[in-house]
């Protein structure tokens, strides 16, 4: 039996391949599916299953175009949806998932990071354990923070209730597996849903989590969920979106990728043209047609100077924010390219708002176009134009930093960005008004006006974005300023 890891480095996500003897099965697949279907073709190996540890809220996933192309089998604790031919699997407690020459992978149900998570495992005919799949659930040296769950209308549940659950399935289910076998998870360290402790590899032994992991120490429910839940993340926007969108699918990466299509190299057009030489669930070759092609790929690209204007127009522009500065479109929210994009446009832009894209580099298009993909935002793009210079109605005017430390109390109206633990715990600035930067453009409201703003987080890139959207929604005479990379050169007040 052969495991083989992939690795989404813009959700620090895993996904596995298992094969055996001509066969294999997905677990987990990202949205960009290539990867697999390079791997099948190259090892000549036939897809059967595609298992789903949990319906994904943190990551947009290509389980629809995979089962499309290959025909393989689906399973999932909760349905999903799909036409054409093909089966569907409700996956529960001891599902078997049979493949190989005897093997199979069996399902438990391990709720708590969701509602429908599962954990597998993956066994030979001689009933030995080559690995243990958990998806978001254990992690290496910690566990996944629960996802929101909108279908959960009891008024008494919330985090701290599917955490307890999660403790459930860690401690109750999960540690009563093959104690020495290997454990995949689903999540990497740097995962925004990720509760980690200084953890490098996503594959670990069972029997040390038991002994070493911090997920396993507590004793009760409860201790369990005062460490998981201590400094959980905020949950962006884009999550709600991929819990209704991964349900039925999404389109083709091909036109996820056709918004840039005009700023994409030869090779990285390739990737919207028909797959060949894929090994299909009969054991044949699945070639896409020309229509097919054409018509998977016809969402159209902007002109390359054709830069929205208008306060109906939400306009992303990912330049660094340097340049930004110097001068840029009123109605531009800066996120920039350079840094942890698709969790920021995640979190400002709210699933099915449109917007247009502005980069001004050729190495950004490729990586922008699979950032907004990767969280599923694809089919809310409605123009892509790279930036030619003009069009500066805004532009920041120079801050004096030392003064600004000196004497900015009654000054200035400093705003800070980020999470209200961190404001509280670091302040830099007596007196300041605190908005997590995701907020901000419900709440820009309760800023006052009446004197120059500064905008400051903890290095510069979310201060960045929070400075943008002032400038966006206030009068043109109120002057924002992005502290930027400055507040470092601020000590605690």
């Amino acid at each position: 039996m052969t495991i083989q890891r992939f690795h989404d480095e813009t959700t620090d996500q895993y996904s596995y391949l298992i094969s055996e003897q001509g066969e294999a099965i997905a677990v987990d697949p990202s949205r960009r599916i290539g990867s697999y279907l390079e791997f099948l073709s190259d090892n000549e190996l036939r897809l059967v299953s595609i298992v789903m540890t949990h319906t994904p809220g943190s990551f947009a996933s290509g389980w629809a175009e995979l089962r499309e192309v290959t025909g393989a089998d689906l399973y999932a604790a909760s349905p999903l949806h799909f036409h054409g031919e093909g089966r569907f699997v409700k996956a529960g407690r001891a599902t078997m998932i049979p493949f190989g020459d005897g093997s199979h992978l069996q399902t438990q149900q391990t709720p708590g990071f969701t509602e429908d998570s599962l954990s597998l495992l993956a066994i030979d005919k001689e009933r030995k354990v080559h690995g243990i799949f958990t998806g978001g659930t254990l992690l290496n040296l910690g566990a996944g923070y629960p996802l929101p769950r909108p279908g959960d209308k009891n008024p008494l549940h919330g985090r701290r209730t599917y955490a307890k659950e999660e403790y459930g399935s860690i401690r109750n289910i999960i540690t009563g597996f093959a104690p020495r076998a290997t454990v995949f998870a689903g999540f990497g360290e740097d995962a925004h849903f990720a509760k980690m402790d200084d953890s490098t590899h996503e594959r670990f032994n069972l029997t040390e989590a038991v002994q070493e992991s911090p997920a396993m120490q507590p004793d009760t429910a409860d201790r369990f969920a005062d460490w998981l839940l201590k400094n959980a993340p905020f949950v962006p926007a884009y999550v709600a979106g991929c819990q209704i969108n991964n349900r039925e699918g999404y389109p083709h990466w091909a036109q996820a990728l056709a918004p840039f299509r005009a700023f994409l190299s030869e090779e990285q057009r390739a990737e919207l043209e028909p797959r060949h030489g894929v090994v299909d669930s009969q054991g044949g070759s699945v070639i896409l047609t020309k229509e097919d092609s054409i018509a998977a790929s016809s969402a159209p690209a902007s002109a390359p100077n054709a830069l929205p204007i208008g306060d109906e127009v939400l306009l992303i522009d990912t330049r660094n924010a340097k340049d930004f500065h110097a001068g840029h479109a009123r109605n531009a929210i800066n996120i920039q390219a350079e840094g942890p994009f698709a969790l920021w446009l995640g979190a400002i832009v709210r699933p099915g708002e449109d917007f247009h894209v502005l980069f001004d580099r050729d190495d950004d298009a490729y990586r922008l176009a699979q950032a907004i993909a990767k969280i599923g935002y694809d089919p809310q793009v409605k123009g892509v134009t790279e930036w030619t210079g003009g069009l500066n109605e805004v532009s920041q005017p120079p801050l004096d930093i030392k003064k600004l430390k000196d004497d900015y109390v009654g000054k200035y109206t400093i705003v800070d960005v980020r999470p209200q633990e961190a404001a509280a715990e670091d302040t830099r600035f007596y007196g300041a008004i605190n908005v997590p930067v995701w907020e901000l453009r419900n709440r820009w409201k309760e800023i006052p006006q009446d004197r120059p703003i500064v905008v400051h987080c903890g290095g510069g890139y979310q201060s960045a974005i929070g400075a943008s959207i002032l400038r966006k929604h206030l009068p043109a005479e109120v002057v924002v300023h992005d502290l930027g990379e400055a507040i470092k050169k601020i000590k605690g007040a």
